[in-house]
């Protein structure tokens, strides 16, 4: 195909593809709204430093999306901070109608494929990137996907099973860290979506390290609280929710209607994945806030507090940790 992957976007996930893809030798451009890491990667290259070893990579950095046109990517490559995909997406449709493939958190590329059209929508997840950007210009990766965890880059279309694009895209990831194709988006995606609900809130809140929401009685009941209202909007969705922290989709769901042997049997999963954690992780929520910026409670719980409310299920756990941290960061 001709033309560059436009990757817009560059910090953590952005800036992480862009890099191995530039350092791969793939024709990549990148528009990153964010003056001061846009001028620094112009200046000085993106510098990357990994469990695996430190290195720089030139980029092509474009200002706006005004330069988008000349360009003529063959692929956009959505990494934004979800806040502000909405404002992205609007000025690129004004110079491109080719397709994307989203990387952002809630249900992101579901939406956009309602609005967009599935034909130009392929989503991906990202799961255990652990990497953040430290100043403009430089990133840490501080480790890798934990063994036998999901694979980094779990891709798919957001309506029907795999196709030819998306297993060219997942070899081309490969290259990047561990990719699968994955034939059912939506399930994935709403799997993706429990978990992020339940921790990267939480984890914020309270000011401690995932695994504590884990092992912490108290916590883990105030997790699967927020949990289930999600797990039961998934179900009214009309979605088989995939494992989530090594227990089957289905046990939720049974737990998720108070269940006993479901409920003891989730317990003691969360348990056990609980103890094979990072001592220290804490979620991008945590990061925002110890940084005092406003998190992205209000669109990650908020998408699940929407599905249930459409569904006519009360989710108060959800809109009580949206009010709690908002207050907080807002």
């Amino acid at each position: 195909m001709a033309g560059p992957i436009l990757i817009v976007g560059a910090g953590a996930v952005g800036g992480y593809i862009a890099a191995h893809l530039a350092r791969l030798g793939e024709d990549v451009a990148v528009l990153e709204p964010w003056a001061p890491n846009r001028e620094a990667i112009a200046a000085a290259g993106l510098t990357v430093e990994e469990p695996s070893g430190r290195f720089n990579v030139p980029l092509r950095m474009i200002e706006d999306a005004e330069g988008i046109a000349a360009l003529s990517p063959r692929l956009v490559i959505l990494c934004t901070k979800l806040a502000d995909a909405p404002a992205s997406v609007a000025a690129i449709e004004r110079v491109y109608r080719g397709p994307y493939l989203v990387t952002l958190n809630a249900l992101a590329d579901l939406t956009l494929a309602d609005e967009l059209g599935a034909e130009r929508i392929m989503g991906c997840i990202v799961t255990g990137l652990f990497a953040h950007l430290v100043r403009p210009g430089e990133m840490h990766r501080h480790r890798h996907r934990l063994q036998g965890g999901a694979e980094t880059f779990r891709l798919g279309e957001t309506r029907g099973p795999v196709s030819p694009r998306i297993l060219e895209l997942t070899a081309l990831l490969n290259q990047v860290d561990h990719a699968e194709a994955v034939d059912d988006l939506p399930a994935a995606r709403w799997t993706k979506l429990v978990f992020n609900c339940m921790t990267s809130p939480l984890s914020a809140l309270h000011e401690r390290p995932i695994r504590d929401l884990f092992l912490e009685p108290s916590l883990r009941r105030e997790m699967l609280e927020v949990a289930l209202e999600v797990v039961r909007a998934a179900e009214a969705s009309g979605v088989a929710l995939d494992p989530i922290c090594g227990v089957s989709g289905t046990t939720w769901t049974a737990a998720a209607h108070a269940t006993p042997e479901a409920v003891a049997a989730l317990e003691a999963g969360l348990i056990r994945y609980g103890e094979k954690m990072d001592l220290t992780a804490i979620s991008g929520m945590a990061q925002d806030r110890a940084r005092g910026r406003r998190t992205e409670v209000a669109l990650v719980n908020g998408a699940a507090l929407e599905q249930a409310m459409r569904h006519g299920l009360a989710a108060p756990a959800n809109a009580e940790i949206i009010r709690r941290l908002e207050a907080l960061t807002g």
